[in-house]
């Protein structure tokens, strides 16, 4: 019965382990200014850049595995959200909110 029990309790344990490594982490990006989502960023694995996605309408992300991320969008600053990667190593980005800063327009030379 002993037995029976620690086993039951180590197939519990490794579900929650297999469970907690595979699960996808998200996170979102928005705008510093208007804190409103920017749809259509690149998000690349900073080391596997043959990983990437891309924000939907709300700025959402996500990934099951990566490394620090790369974030980058036209007319916007790129940025490297370091320690934030889904690894053991690293915080979670999971609901986390990440901003973006917009470029400074170029003004126009007469």
């Amino acid at each position: 019965m002993k037995k029976k029990v620690l086993c039951l309790i180590g197939m519990v344990l490794l579900g929650i382990i297999l469970f907690s490594i595979n699960r996808k982490q998200y996170g979102y990006i928005k705008d510093i200014n208007s804190n409103l989502p920017i749809e259509g960023v690149l998000v690349k694995d900073f080391i596997n850049q043959k990983r990437y996605t891309v924000t939907d309408k709300d700025g959402m992300f996500s990934f099951s595995n990566c490394n620090d991320l790369l974030i980058s969008k036209k007319e916007y600053k790129s940025d490297t959200l370091k320690k934030y990667g889904c690894k053991p190593t690293g915080k979670c980005f999971n609901g986390h909110v990440f901003y973006m800063t917009l470029l400074e327009q170029k003004k126009d030379k007469k």
